[in-house]
């Protein structure tokens, strides 16, 4: 599995909710990730809800977590 660096930007930005953050703390956020993510099976499948933040959905494209969105308060599915 692999974390793009788009990725971890935009969990520490909707996680954490920086504004500011350096390379350090990205590259800190992607190992964050990858071990949140590591036992995972994420085949065939598109939306993983994070097993540490359970209030955020992964994004994943061929086994490459993408993005991070949160989940909808009053999603009907």
């Amino acid at each position: 599995m692999h974390i793009t660096y788009h990725a971890a930007e935009r969990f520490l930005q909707r996680v954490f909710r920086f504004t500011i953050y350096s390379k350090t703390q990205i590259r800190n956020a992607m190992q964050l990730l990858d071990r949140d993510l590591s036992k995972l099976q994420t085949r065939n499948k598109r939306h993983v809800i994070l097993p540490s933040f359970p209030n955020f959905y992964g994004v994943f494209l061929e086994n490459t977590l993408v993005t991070v969105i949160p989940k909808r308060t009053n999603a009907t599915l």
